[in-house]
């Protein structure tokens, strides 16, 4: 029996190493624009502090009497 291959084995490698580069590329790229850092963390515990302190509801979440 006869093996028969959609693409060579050269151009399929070549398309894995495109594959895994980009993948890398943008893991990059999103972990450096989104990933943890000291300053991201401390805009966080700032934000949760101001919803702490801002205790008032929004006019739209209260309940209507009708």
């Amino acid at each position: 029996m006869m093996l028969t291959s959609i693409i060579s084995p050269g151009v399929a490698g070549v398309v894995l190493l495109v594959v895994l580069a980009g993948g890398y590329l943008m893991n990059r790229i999103i972990q450096k624009k989104y990933g943890y850092t000291p300053e991201r963390e401390k805009e966080l515990e700032e934000a949760k502090e101001e919803a702490v302190s801002d205790d008032r509801s929004h006019p739209s979440c209260e309940k209507k009497r009708y």
